[in-house]
């Protein structure tokens, strides 16, 4: 499997809480900030993706510690940065999901300067696949970023009002959220008329 960097699209993400520990004037600007910054994005990444052609969920099964909390036994994402260690736990892991030997998947959220990379395997992919692949490229992003960025991300234990990442202003630009906040509940699979695979990744933090 390989991988280029490939010209950028325009990806919409998902967020379900911005964990804000401020007033709820602060925690109400804030979430409109953000829903502002995400719907500004939204019909650029549909026009330029393609015709929608699936969907693939991504869960995990919970372990006995997990269930207390996951009574059902299914938790319905997986973690972006310790991708490998829950691998394990991945339902249909296995299972050829996108036949393509070659797939350009777009990574927005959480990033004011999106890039969209091409990968590429013979053989298609599968949920492990894909998972291990974009959780590789989000530790590369965040990387990037604090080496490129003059300003540096503030240490969790030191963060006053929004507990949320602060943004720097490096290659990709990354705002409100580290990481540790990220996890992948899903893929829209999206075809273009010449033929070429965009992945719009369902990000939730």
């Amino acid at each position: 499997m390989n991988i280029k960097r490939i010209f950028p699209f325009i990806i919409i993400a998902f967020f379900l809480s911005c964990n804000p520990n401020s007033g709820n004037s602060s925690k109400e600007q804030y979430i409109e900030s953000m829903q502002k910054k995400e719907s500004e994005k939204h019909d650029d990444l549909y026009a330029n993706a393609g015709k929608l052609v699936s969907e693939i969920d991504f869960s995990i099964k919970a372990t006995e510690e997990q269930k207390k909390d996951w009574e059902d036994g299914i938790i319905p994402w997986i973690s972006l940065e310790n991708a490998g260690t829950e691998i394990n736990q991945l339902i249909n892991a296995d299972e050829i999901v996108i036949k393509n030997p070659s797939i350009h998947i777009i990574f927005d959220y959480p990033l004011n300067n999106p890039d969209t990379f091409e990968f590429k395997n013979e053989k298609g992919f599968s949920r492990k696949d894909l998972i291990l692949l974009i959780s590789k490229q989000y530790h590369e992003i965040y990387e990037e970023e604090e080496v490129t960025s003059d300003i540096k991300t503030i240490p969790v234990n030191k963060r006053t009002g929004l507990i949320n990442r602060n943004e720097t202003h490096g290659k990709y630009g990354i705002w409100g959220h580290d990481l540790s906040d990220l996890v992948l509940s899903g893929i829209e699979v999206h075809e273009t008329n010449k033929g070429d695979i965009n992945i719009i990744l369902l990000v939730q933090s």
